[in-house]
């Protein structure tokens, strides 16, 4: 059975984050670039006389990575430690089950 892990991290850990997954030998993982909104730190304000928030627009980068199942807790254990600031907004990790994967292409 396999495992998919969806990883939102800040943008300045990928780095870290990616040295420390080939670490482990996870050997390809996708990612790409989303933004984030928080109302954590919002701004509230009015404007002749209408409230206005500003949420703040976070960028974040989010990995998807599948490992079979005996792996999932050592990958999400890395990301967890080499992502943490020990900030609020340092990210989430999803962790859901894989039923099938089929390659496009045969060899």
């Amino acid at each position: 059975m396999l495992k998919k892990i969806q990883a939102i991290i800040r943008t300045s850990k990928f780095d870290e984050v990616r040295l420390a997954l080939h670490d482990i030998g996870v050997e390809y993982f996708t990612y790409y670039e989303v933004n984030g909104v928080t109302f954590q730190n919002e701004n509230k304000g009015s404007y002749r006389g209408t409230s206005i928030v500003n949420a703040a627009v976070v960028p974040r980068r989010v990995l998807e990575i599948v490992v079979p199942s005996i792996d999932a807790d050592e990958v999400v254990e890395v990301i967890t430690k080499s992502a943490n600031t020990g900030q609020v907004g340092d990210g989430k990790i999803y962790v859901s089950t894989i039923d099938q994967a089929l390659r496009i292409s045969q060899s």
